[in-house]
């Protein structure tokens, strides 16, 4: 059983870059009697070096459980000196170390334990002045560059009157059909981010009418304000989402005052414009989705891709196979699946409910934002086979291990459920997202030597002329790709690795590169169908700088909001390229992300110069304006 202490000490450590190599101690705050363990959460894998003193009991991916070879007490105010660990990896960042801890005491009993900053390479340590810091901001960027606060910057925006006007709201006087429907909506968006712009009362009177022929998403804007009848707002859409996106133009523009003339002429330079989270490696109030989606929506970015599952928790409710949300969805002490990349002892986590799913859906379809389910297939699956163990080949010697360090973590083909398996899960998404025309199906990081020592995989594979992990990967892929197709009719999506293994054909539905910025062309020259995230620009995962007491992670460099801007995606790009690019995505992953606040510090402002590209195709003004018309939508 667990209970809530005062914490049972503090867990210190160093970084030596040199050396590769962390030196762990545990300072004690209370008496432990001999049988205590220690338990915490790194995302460098810890393995001590002095295995005479110090016995590594457990360690799956980032959970590791230690405890003296020799049973000892230890009373408070003395230290546990664990010393020198090799690591997995190295490391660029504080959060790269410990990132939760507890003591499991010798009756079973847990108890937190603080966990100090992992002190790094002085080195690594310079900072410099972030986006974040609202005083630097007020300081270092011009506030009168002229420009409106709205975000995205309209393509072509002329102000043709610049007499200061008082008006700082609007109602909607005249509409065609459906834009009464996008105004309420976006007045309701607009009021839960504090705004009465858009009202019933409102002081200039908008009329809104449709003409197709301004194309998909495009929209005109108009504002008199020297009328004898008052202010008035003429809006002409191409459709309904040129309605929404006009009145969130309005809505972002009327609180500052609109001048008394102006004229927009606007329309999105990509359709695909998205932002991705990982709601699996870390738990997110359903909530939470429901505010990315309006943060989505009052940026005009028009998907939202949700990865739905992972190696460590599973959050989709599939009636079929209750044990993946019982089992698959939580994790915590003594559970199926440990503690994970910084939650405690305590259990955390579910999967969320088709109620709550619902309640995405239709606030998605109300603001014109396509929701884009992923259940990632045939790798990161530790928690599903957690959950259903009879998806394993209990022989399987493969021991092939993922980058994240879980082991095994795949689909085995030739296991009757297996098939079974893909199946009911398609249907379970198709069923939860009735609107999205894509699913997402994962295809990457599957383990090198995958298969290899799995007898039932093995002999699927030779009876089906195939011998290699990236063959076997390939099949399995155009399995579910080919259920997707007959059953839901979607189209499908997948990360890069399903066209490398040649899993994926052109005509799927679209594949996006992440890797590297140069494997986003390599793709589009092979005719796929590409959505441009690269690791190097669109990861907000990645830390802004490389001080060492920033968060995120460090693969693909450091990201700052600058590099964002700096990025241009169609860079050296054919004509017969770019007719393949499908839109930009930014996208989130959250092993260090463990609540709102910081998944919101991540997204801001990058991800609103993402959207600006993906609108405009341009950064109007530079990083600096960016950084002041974030502030002031936000």
């Amino acid at each position: 059983m667990s209970a809530t202490f005062s914490p049972a000490g503090t867990l210190r450590s160093s970084y030596d870059d040199i050396a590769r190599r962390v030196t762990l101690a545990f300072d004690a705050a209370v008496d432990l009697a001999p049988g205590w363990q220690l338990a915490f959460t790194s995302l460098q894998q810890l393995t001590p070096v002095d295995t005479d003193r110090i016995d590594l009991v457990e360690q799956l991916a980032s959970f590791h459980r230690l405890r003296p070879v020799e049973p000892i007490g230890l009373g408070a105010g003395s230290t546990w000196e664990i010393g020198e660990c090799e690591v997995s990896h190295q490391a660029r960042h504080a959060n790269d170390g410990p990132a939760s801890a507890y003591v499991v005491s010798s009756d079973g009993s847990t108890v937190p334990v603080t966990v100090a900053p992992m002190l790094g390479p002085p080195a690594l340590t310079p900072a410099r002045p972030s986006v974040h810091d609202l005083e630097w901001l007020d300081e270092h960027i011009d506030a009168s560059d002229g420009r409106p606060t709205l975000l995205p910057y309209p393509n072509h925006l002329a102000i043709t009157d610049t007499t200061p006007s008082d008006t700082r709201t609007a109602h909607l006087a005249a509409f065609d059909d459906g834009a009464d429907a996008a105004w309420s909506a976006v007045a309701a968006l607009a009021r839960r981010r504090g705004s009465d712009a858009l009202t019933d009362d409102g002081t200039a009177a908008v009329t809104a009418r449709l003409d197709a022929r301004l194309g998909a998403s495009a929209y005109r804007l108009l504002v008199d304000g020297t009328s004898i009848d008052g202010p008035s707002i003429e809006v002409t859409a191409g459709d309904l989402d040129g309605f929404r996106h006009a009145f969130v133009t309005l809505a972002q523009w009327l609180p500052s005052g609109l001048p008394n003339g102006a004229r927009i002429v606007d329309r999105p330079r990509y359709a695909w414009r998205g932002v991705h989270l990982d709601v699996a490696r870390q738990w997110f109030e359903p909530e939470v989705v429901e505010r990315l989606i309006d943060d989505a929506a009052w940026r005009k970015l028009s998907r939202v891709h949700l990865h739905l599952t992972d190696d460590e928790a599973w959050r989709l409710p599939v009636a079929r196979y209750p044990a993946l949300a019982e089992v698959g969805a939580r994790r915590g002490h003594g559970l199926p699946i440990p503690p994970l990349l910084g939650s405690g002892a305590e259990p955390v986590g579910r999967a969320y409910t088709p109620d709550e799913i619902a309640r995405w859906v239709e606030r998605a379809d109300e603001l014109g934002v396509v929701l884009v389910p992923e259940i990632d297939l045939p790798g990161h699956l530790h928690a599903a086979l957690t959950a259903l163990p009879e998806l394993r080949d209990p022989d399987d010697t493969s021991e092939a291990t993922s980058v994240q360090y879980f082991e095994d973590n795949v689909l085995v083909p030739g296991i009757d459920a297996t098939h079974r398996f893909i199946v009911d899960v398609i249907d379970a998404v198709a069923e939860l997202f009735p609107t999205s025309p894509w699913i997402h199906v994962g295809g990457d990081e599957v383990p090198d030597g995958a298969w290899s020592g799995s007898p039932i995989a093995r002999a699927w594979a030779r009876s089906h002329g195939m011998s290699t992990t990236n063959e076997i990967e390939a099949a399995i892929h155009r399995e579910v790709v080919d259920a997707i197709r007959d059953r839901s009719g979607r189209a499908v999506g997948a990360w890069e690795e399903a066209a490398r293994t040649r899993g994926a054909v052109p005509g799927d539905g679209y594949v996006v590169g992440w890797q590297s910025i140069d494997i986003n062309r390599e793709l589009a020259a092979r005719g796929f169908d590409v959505v441009i995230a690269p690791g190097q620009a669109y990861y907000l995962d990645m830390a802004e700088d490389t001080a060492w007491a920033t968060p995120g992670m460090s693969w693909a460099g450091s990201t700052s909001l600058a590099d964002v801007c700096a990025f241009d995606p169609e860079a050296g790009w054919s004509a017969a390229e770019r007719a393949h690019i499908v839109g930009l995505q930014a996208c989130l992953w959250t092993e260090h992300v463990h609540d709102e606040a910081a998944l919101r510090d991540r997204l801001f402002p990058r991800l609103d110069a993402i959207a600006e590209r993906a609108w405009t195709g341009s950064i109007v003004g530079g990083a600096a304006s960016v950084a002041r018309r974030s502030a002031a939508i936000r």
